[in-house]
Parts: structure tokens; C-alpha cells; sequence
């Protein structure tokens, strides 16, 4: 290797991206709590986290998933080979494509809910879940043509407003929130507010992006394309097909999770007795939802930030040939995701319902739809350093245009995922949906990292061995200060306000547990801020 000065910037971005998705889940976990509190985990709640799945789901799909992954490595093989105007062709031509697609689908979604709301008998549950997928189907053209945006902009190096967007639309949603209980006292014209607000909170993450693209020459413009870029937006659309498979899987894996329960509410589909052991109680949608979000608070802070830095650095590497640099950059990736995920996700797992008491437990969200979304969050928290690592590893992939290989195993994951599913569920009830999801994922995971070893990477898996005893070790240790924190914590709550024992029992187990785990890491020669530059312990 040539030196420091390269190592050093090896991350260049990441403290920033990290700060701005930090700040953007807290004002989630406002927004998210504010929910809770108006509208506890009853059916309004059930029928609004049912109808935003959809567009969030092509969010993640085609915003920050599959055109992302298939669009930034040709942006940047661009930019570096033909200058930015290719770039800018390339991503005109891009963006053009998307949009048809996407309005048609629009179009198409609108006319179906619209025929379904007026033609047929529904309930009140069922009317107000098709009333708020049409508000709310819209959003998904503007925060796919916004995450398009994003890709660009990371791809000139830029990590700033893309990671902004979601704090903005946050703000907006808070906001609506509260107008909404000035407005009104009914939670499902309140609940119509909010879809509504979310709508022009996607408008003005679309104006964010596009305007501090055009900075860039990113823009989209009227006007033929050169034959140079049109091949090259044909190539985008036909990689991301596999790409769509492979990097939804998680997502549809949520998906089908939110649908069964939704579905699998008493009595049952159809009456059937067979189904009784399957049943779910009301509110198992809004807490599997409440669930995910807390999940996705350590996996947006650091693991999505730490792929949108490092995905651009496999791009470039693998568009050079450069497998060393590649490597080495996989490695660093890699073993932060130990450090960094494991003790989130034991963290998460044992502080679960401290974290949802102080967070939901307001209003009409009680002490059981409280329970019942600790044990969501507990689940899932397990598998933080699991989706964590496939986020990595499957960018590799992608960067070195691979787009099958993902989706071969994204597949095979999503029929383990229905399988376990089916067993799990009349054993742990709704936490087997979780579960069943992180067991599917981390059999993905051991499918990737060894396609991985064989094919790009030049350093062995030795590598990996004296972080991963250090971290063990550390987060065992991390484990035992935060629970007897907890218990003695526990002890207080005759003593104290009820918030501030709530706040408490949050605050100091977590401090606990932080000092302990960064206290053993630098004492068995594991320096986490040395981590963050370069890869380290490779002996």
C-alpha cells in the first residue's frame, strides 16, 4: 500500500452522512412517536402504515435500490472516462425513462384504487385503507425521481442534501401531525391530513434535489439524446431487472411481513379453523411497522451511510480493475459492520421496551400495544449487523456488475423467509415475522460473503478473525454493564416522575453499556476512530 494520505480519506463523507441520518431518525422517532400517541396501534394506524408501504416500497426499490445500484456505476464510469456533459446525457436519458415509467404505473394504480373505492362494498377499515393509497400513491413518482437525484449527486461526491431529504420530509410530517390535531378530532380525517401533507413533503424533497443537481450540470432537459447515451440508459434499464430482485428482497420480505399482519387479524381468513394458530392480534401491522423503524434507526445511521460512501470507491475500483483497492475497501466495510452492528444489535435487543415506553408509550398507546412493539424492536434488532453486512457485500456486485448473483440468492431468501414464516408464526406469534426475516437474510448473507471470498477479495477471512474475538468479547461485557444498569435503574421507578424514570432508564443503561464496550475495545488494542480510516487488524 502506498501510505497513509490514501487510507485516510478512504471514508471521506461518512462523519457527515452519519450526523445527517443521525438527525434525520431522531426527527423520525419524533414523527413516528407523535403517531403513536394520536392514533395508538388501532386499525387507523394499521390502515396508514399498510397504503405508505407501497410507496415506500418503490422508495427503496427504484429510489435508493435497484436504479440507484444499476445507474451510479455508469454515472461514474462516465464522469470519469467521457467528462460530466456524458454524465449529464446519461442521467438526462435516465431520469426520462424513470418518469414515464413511473406515471404510468400511476396512472394505472389511481384508476384501479378509484374503481375499487366507488364500485364496491367495503368496510369502514378497508374504505379508508384504499382512500389513503390514493393520496399517498403519488409520492412514489416524486421521491423516485428525488432518490435518482441522490444517486447523481453521491456519484459527483456529494452526500449533503441527499441525506438531508428525509429529515425534511420528517419536519413535514410532524408538522402536519400536530396541524392535524388542531384540525380535527376524527383520526381518520386526521390520518387524511398527514397522507396529504406527506405528498407535498415529497414535491419539496424533489425540488431539493434537482436544484442542487443542476449545480452540478445534472439536470433533465428537452431535447434529443446523443446515440452514446441512449445506449447507456438501455444498459441502466437492463441491469435493473436482476438488480430490482436482488436489492428488494429485504423489502419484500417487509412487505409480505406488513400484509399477513394485516391479513391474519381474527377471525381469520375465510373462517378457516386451520388458520386459528395463525391469528394475530389488532395492531400487529402499526407495531411491526414501529418495529422496523426502530430497526432502521442504527442500520440508516450507520450502515446506509457507510454504503453510500463506500459504493461509489467499489465503482470506481472495479471500473479500473483495481482488486486491491477493492478489497481492501470490502474489508474495511466489513469490519465495521462487526464493530459497529453487533453491539446495536444486542443493544437494541435488551433495551427494547425501556426504548418503546419512553418513545410510544403516550396516549392512546398503551402498556400493551407498548409490549407488543418491544418484542417487534427486540427481533429485529438482532439483525442489525446481518442486513448491515448484505447492504456491503451486495454492493460489491453491483459495482463489479453483477446484478444476477444477488438476485439468485435474494430469491431463494425470500422463499425462506415464507417458509419460516409458516413455522414460526404459531410458535412466537407476530415476532416470528421479524425473526423469520432476519434468519432468511442472514442465510443470504453467508451465500454472499462466499461468493465474495472466492471471486474479488484478496485478503482472507483471517482478516476478520481479530476483530471479531475483540468484539465478542467487548459486547459481552458491553451485555452485562447495560443489564445491571437496567436492574438497578428498575429500582427507581417509585421514586422518580413517570417520564423521567421512562428517560432514565434509557439514558443510563445505554452510557453504561457505550463506556464499557469503547472502554474494552481500546484495551484489547481496538481503536474504533483509527477503524473509521483505514482498515485495520488485517494480522
Amino acid at each position: 500500500m502506498d501510505g497513509q494520505p490514501k487510507s485516510v480519506n478512504r471514508l471521506k463523507g461518512l462523519k457527515a452522512v452519519s450526523l445527517l441520518t443521525l438527525l434525520s431518525r431522531f426527527t423520525g422517532l419524533a414523527r413516528d412517536a407523535l403517531m403513536a400517541s394520536l392514533f395508538g396501534t388501532g386499525w387507523v394506524l394499521d390502515a396508514f402504515t399498510v397504503a405508505f408501504r407501497v410507496p415506500n416500497l418503490f422508495r427503496r426499490l427504484f429510489g435508493e435500490g435497484a436504479m440507484t445500484a444499476a445507474f451510479l456505476p455508469e454515472f461514474v464510469r462516465a464522469d470519469q472516462v467521457r467528462g460530466r456533459d456524458a454524465a449529464a446525457d446519461l442521467f438526462n436519458g435516465v431520469a426520462w425513462r424513470l418518469l414515464k415509467i413511473l406515471v404510468v404505473f400511476l396512472l394505472i394504480v389511481e384508476f384501479a384504487l378509484l374503481a375499487v373505492r366507488l364500485f364496491l362494498p367495503l368496510s369502514e377499515r378497508s374504505a379508508l385503507l384504499c382512500e389513503l393509497s390514493l393520496i399517498l400513491m403519488p409520492y412514489m413518482v416524486l421521491i423516485c425521481m428525488a432518490g435518482l437525484y441522490s444517486a447523481a449527486l453521491n456519484g459527483v461526491q456529494h452526500f449533503v442534501v441527499p441525506t438531508m431529504t428525509s429529515m425534511v420530509l420528517n419536519i413535514v410530517w410532524l408538522v402536519a401531525g400536530l396541524t392535524a390535531t388542531l384540525m380535527y378530532s376524527s383520526d381518520a380525517s386526521r390520518i387524511r391530513l398527514i397522507a396529504v401533507c406527506l405528498v407535498a413533503g415529497g414535491v419539496l424533497q424533489l425540488t431539493m434535489t434537482a436544484w442542487k443537481a443542476s449545480q452540478y450540470s445534472v439536470r433533465m432537459r428537452v431535447g434529443p439524446a446523443e446515440q452514446a447515451a441512449r445506449d447507456n440508459t438501455t444498459r441502466v434499464f437492463r441491469a435493473m431487472g436482476p438488480v430490482l430482485v436482488g436489492l428488494s428482497i429485504t423489502q419484500i420480505n417487509g412487505l409480505i411481513d406488513g400484509l399477513l399482519a394485516w391479513i391474519l387479524v381474527a377471525p381469520g381468513p375465510g373462517g378457516i379453523s386451520f388458520f386459528s394458530r395463525f391469528l394475530l392480534p389488532e395492531g400487529t401491522a402499526a407495531a411491526l411497522y414501529l418495529g422496523q423503524r426502530l430497526f432502521q434507526f442504527p442500520l440508516g445511521v450507520f450502515a446506509v451511510a457507510l454504503g453510500t460512501v463506500l459504493f461509489p470507491r467499489f465503482a470506481r475500483h472495479a471500473a479500473a480493475g483495481d482488486h486491491e483497492e477493492l478489497s481492501r475497501d470490502v474489508l474495511h466495510g466489513l469490519q465495521l459492520v462487526l464493530v459497529v452492528g453487533v453491539p446495536a444489535s444486542v443493544g437494541l435487543w435488551f433495551m427494547a421496551e425501556p426504548i418503546t415506553d419512553l418513545l410510544f408509550r403516550y396516549g392512546q398507546f398503551g402498556a400493551s400495544a407498548s409490549h407488543m412493539t418491544a418484542r417487534m424492536i427486540a427481533a429485529y434488532g438482532l439483525g442489525v449487523w446481518v442486513v448491515s453486512g448484505l447492504l456491503i457485500a451486495n454492493r460489491v456486485f453491483y459495482a463489479a456488475g453483477d446484478q444476477v448473483t444477488p438476485m439468485r440468492q435474494g430469491l431463494i431468501c425470500v422463499a425462506l423467509n415464507l417458509m419460516f414464516d409458516f413455522l414460526l408464526l404459531p410458535v412466537l406469534g407476530g415476532p416470528g415475522l421479524p425473526v423469520a426475516s432476519m434468519l432468511a437474510t442472514l442465510f443470504q448473507l453467508g451465500l454472499a460473503l462466499e461468493v465474495l471470498r472466492r471471486r474479488f477479495l484478496e485478503i482472507g477471512h483471517a482478516a476478520f478473525v481479530p476483530v471479531l474475538w475483540r468484539t465478542a468479547l467487548a459486547t459481552l461485557l458491553m451485555s452485562l454493564a447495560g443489564l445491571a444498569a437496567l436492574t438497578l435503574v428498575s429500582q427507581w421507578e417509585n421514586s422518580l416522575g413517570e417520564f423521567t424514570y421512562r428517560l432514565v432508564k434509557v439514558v443510563v443503561p445505554i452510557t453504561a453499556a457505550v463506556v464499557v464496550y469503547a472502554a474494552v475495545l481500546s484495551g484489547v488494542g481496538l481503536s474504533l476512530t483509527r477503524l473509521l480510516k483505514e482498515p485495520g487488524l488485517s494480522k
